[in-house]
């Protein structure tokens, strides 16, 4: 089941977003491409004085992992098909709608709030809208990823 990503500008995308989440990204925004922001966002540490609770502070595999179930989602016809349903199902498709559903379901994939993914899924969902659906995944997907 495939779904049409709309081609908005990058200001129209992260409207959608809470005021402190739209503020952090717009400042981002001025000095990196979107998809640098989206895993900036995602990858932070914190505080860079403090001492991590437990393991270690590489956020690379999360960063993977997340692009990973955001790739399933928007390229593979055969993932998240439920998801996918409930979209179809809008009878007018908006940009919340598309960054709510994202975001529930990589969250709960991959065990991260929806709330604080959804500015890395508005980046990339700017992203896909750009260069259009098909060329985003020839470009950022092969069906390897999800073995």
């Amino acid at each position: 089941m495939s779904i049409d990503i709309p081609d908005y500008k990058i200001d129209e995308w992260i409207l959608e977003l809470k005021p402190y989440q739209r503020n952090a990204i717009k400042q981002l925004l001025k000095n990196n491409k979107p998809e640098d922001v989206a895993k900036t966002w995602l990858t932070t540490q914190g505080m860079s004085n403090t001492i991590p609770f437990g393991g270690i502070r590489d956020t690379k595999p999360f960063w993977d992992n997340f692009v990973n179930e955001f790739n399933k989602f928007i390229c593979d016809e055969n993932e998240y098909r439920n998801e996918k349903n409930a979209i179809q199902k809008e009878s007018s498709i908006s940009k919340s709608i598309l960054i709510s559903i994202i975001s529930s379901a990589l969250g709960a994939q991959i065990g991260f709030s929806a709330t604080l993914l959804a500015p890395a899924v508005t980046l990339l969902l700017f992203t896909v809208g750009k260069i259009t659906k098909n060329a985003y995944c020839r470009t950022y997907y092969t069906k390897t990823e999800t073995s």
